[in-house]
Formats: structure tokens, sequence, C-alpha cells
């Protein structure tokens, strides 16, 4: 395999290195060194250029996944809301003490049938 080296306006000599070799490098080059005695790291961090980069997915995919969660709850929420705004005070709850705290709230002027949907 052949890496062809590209060196841009700052002259730097990694530009167009593909990071790739240095992800699969790394991990071997530490490997080999631990297995030689000539580092005596643990081998937890040997193996870090491994176990960091896939522990940021995992917690980049977990913080996406709440995210995404939180903003669907929130638009059924809303959703819900005008829903229920717009239906007869009648069918939306059977209690009347709850039904009557609801009508506390409600603006002045305003019914049921007149709010935006």
């Amino acid at each position: 395999m052949q890496v062809q080296v590209e060196r841009g306006p700052g002259g730097s000599p990694l530009r167009g290195f593909p990071p790739l070799i240095l992800t699969v490098l790394v991990p071997v080059i530490f490997i080999a060194l631990k297995l030689t005695s000539v580092i005596d790291w643990s081998w937890g961090w040997v193996l870090a250029p491994i176990w960091i980069p896939v522990l940021a997915a995992v917690v980049v995919g977990i913080l996406g996944a709440v995210g995404f969660t939180l903003v669907k709850w929130l638009l059924m929420a809303r959703a819900w809301l005008r829903f229920r705004r717009a239906m007869p005070p009648e069918l939306s709850l059977s209690d009347p003490a709850i039904l009557s705290m609801i009508e506390a709230e409600r603006p002045v002027g305003t019914s049921p049938e007149t709010t935006d949907a």
C-alpha cells in the first residue's frame, strides 16, 4: 500500500494522511511495545486508541437517542394539548373537579370552540 502525501500551503507533511492508518497503526505499535516490555503501561492504556473512539461513539449515540426521544415527547405533548383544547369540555374530562380547574385557568372570553387548533 502506498500513501501519497500532499504538501499544502502550510507545508504540513501529514496533510492528506489517511486517519484510518493512524487508527490502525497506533494500537499495533502500542501492543508491540507492550509485548516487548518497552513500555510498562497497563493494557487499558495500551488499548486506549481502540476503546476511546468506541466509547465516544456510544456516548454520542446515547445523547442523540435521548435528544430524539425528548423532542418526540415534546411534539407529542404539544399535539395532545392542541387536540385537547379543541375538544368540547364535556368530552375531555369526566371529573367535574378537574374540569373546573381547567376552566378556571382558561382566559376569560375564550371557549374551546373559538381557540386555534
